[in-house]
């Protein structure tokens, strides 16, 4: 919904995504005819690093569904496709 801080969807993806998230960065906020009212549509980027190895794909993808999953139930969020 419209009224989430952005910080609050942030600070969800840090908890959920791991240790292996460095950063976290909104780009994008919309608010338009493609969004349903009193919605609004947020982008982030995720930077994941290991400080010892090169990241699996499956531990990238594990992360991002883990950070998608904790948006979808804290705030009840679509992942907009």
């Amino acid at each position: 919904a419209d009224e989430v801080p952005v910080a609050a969807l942030e600070q969800a993806v840090r908890g959920a995504a791991g240790a292996i998230l460095e950063n976290v960065t909104l780009f994008d906020v919309y608010r338009g005819e493609q969004v349903p009212q009193g919605q609004k549509s947020v982008a982030y980027s995720l930077s994941l690093r290991a400080p010892d190895r090169t990241l699996t794909d499956e531990e990238c993808d594990g992360a991002m569904q883990k950070a998608i999953q904790a948006l979808e139930t804290e705030f009840h969020a679509v992942l907009r496709g």
